[in-house]
């Protein structure tokens, strides 16, 4: 994949809405890199976001301490999630988000490990009422190939 450096007004425009998104504000070198229609932003290396709007990776969550709203899920959720499956709502134990339909959020584990960002498909409300059907389309998961990209930089 070709990366280069952003310039200085698209690196400015990019860290101002990520602090719009997700309450952080960043600083460090930014590149972007484009793969198919898909494009990747990298902070000082490490590839921290995706797509548009900029979604996280699990390797920005857990590097740039970002904010988003999560569900916590059992261990069998856990398992399917990781292997790329949709959430279904009775796999949630737990929401920490008000969930409108194609608003983005984590998916955490019972000890508050982030192992997907998904897209809601139904509002958390619904989900939370009817404990049925399916709540997240998964766009990026713990073991997939943006976080085969991204995991080595994690250690750095």
């Amino acid at each position: 994949m070709q990366r280069h450096v952003m310039s200085k007004k698209d690196a400015k425009e990019f860290l101002k809405r990520v602090k719009e998104l997700y309450g952080v504000e960043l600083e460090g070198n930014l590149e972007v890199g484009k793969e198919k229609k898909e494009v990747y932003y990298f902070l000082d290396g490490l590839l921290a976001f995706f797509g548009d709007p900029p979604l996280p990776t699990i390797c920005g969550v857990l590097k740039l301490n970002l904010n988003m709203p999560y569900v916590v899920v059992d261990e069998g959720a856990v398992k399917a999630v990781t292997n790329g499956a949709d959430l279904f709502a009775p796999g949630i134990v737990e929401f920490n988000c008000d969930c409108k339909e194609g608003e983005y959020f984590l998916v955490k584990t019972k000890t508050g490990v982030p192992v997907a960002v998904m897209r809601a498909l139904m509002p958390a409300e619904k989900a939370k009422a009817e404990k049925r059907g399916k709540f997240g389309e998964n766009l990026h998961h713990v073991g997939d190939e943006l976080w085969e990209m991204c995991k080595a930089k994690l250690r750095g």
